[in-house]
């Protein structure tokens, strides 16, 4: 038995509605595992607890206004309003069950999300709008052209630094060809000359 069936089991073998072969299950698994030994153990002195603890006395005007609010006394259903807006009432209880309306919710939202992400206003949207085709057609096409605009970038990146290169390149090959120029040329020309003197 696993402590997962223990706990299912529980409640049934502390009141001692189990039978004879579950009980045994029950005992077994409690003799080897301590975790369930403690639950069963906590189970029991809250149950005992309980028991001791006295009988609470509901109000008075509880069941008057139990009685009150049914329909038709002490064995009947609560009472439903009649004519066009029972009717309605009736008609519409699927739709506004909790879960349909969570549901439509977050369909709705998630449709929105979608629309916002395709660059749809949600101020502007159709029905036609809200065509599945449509929405992933428009995600497709923005995705390409980020990707598009992301790969032009790095190509005219990769352009930019080969022209810097050249340029630096070229620039210290014309830096290196001066320098041999003035290192080839004679001694005489390249000292300063001699400023005449005044008379």
């Amino acid at each position: 038995m696993t402590c997962g069936e223990l706990e299912i089991l529980l409640c049934d073998y502390l009141d001692g509605v189990l039978d004879a072969e579950g009980a045994r299950g029950v005992e077994q698994h409690l003799e080897t595992c301590a975790n369930c030994a403690e639950l069963a153990r906590d189970a029991r002195q809250a149950t005992e607890f309980l028991a001791r603890v006295a009988e609470v006395d509901p109000p008075a005007r509880l069941l008057t206004q139990i009685l009150h609010e049914t329909g038709s006394g002490r064995h009947g259903r609560l009472a439903k309003p009649g004519g066009i807006r029972g009717w309605l009432e009736n008609l519409l209880a699927p739709a506004l069950q909790p879960r349909l309306v969570m549901g439509m919710a977050l369909t709705v939202l998630s449709f929105s999300m979608m629309a916002r992400c395709a660059g749809i206003s949600p101020r502007e949207l159709r029905p036609a709008d809200m065509n599945p085709k449509k929405i992933w057609a428009s995600l497709d096409d923005r995705v390409h052209r980020a990707w598009g605009r992301s790969v032009k970038f790095y190509e005219e990146i990769k352009f930019v630094y080969e022209i810097q290169s050249r340029l630096r390149d070229w620039s210290e090959q014309q830096e290196e060809e001066e320098r041999n120029a003035a290192a080839s040329r004679p001694v005489e020309e390249r000292r300063v000359p001699a400023t005449p003197a005044n008379k």
